[in-house]
């Protein structure tokens, strides 16, 4: 990772069935996947695998490019 790029680290599912267990905290390049523009801040948030809940992070991006945490998965 280019250590001039601005990064944060957030917890996010470690796997799309995470039954409520499974996160994984990353370091992740701050900037939009699709864009390239910067992401928006990190807040807490929940992710339902629909079973079970987990504590996460989210953020919206300034841009309105929605990030799936798949995409961040493959990319951290």
């Amino acid at each position: 990772m280019n250590a001039d790029l601005p990064t944060r680290k957030v917890t996010i599912p470690a796997c799309v069935e995470h039954e409520g267990l499974f996160s994984r905290t990353v370091i992740l390049p701050w900037f939009c996947l699709h864009c390239g523009g910067p992401r928006g801040e990190p807040y807490e948030t929940i992710s339902y695998d629909g079973s079970r809940r987990l504590a996460v992070h989210g953020w919206k991006n300034p841009c309105g490019h929605t990030e799936k945490y798949s995409e961040v998965r493959d990319v951290s």
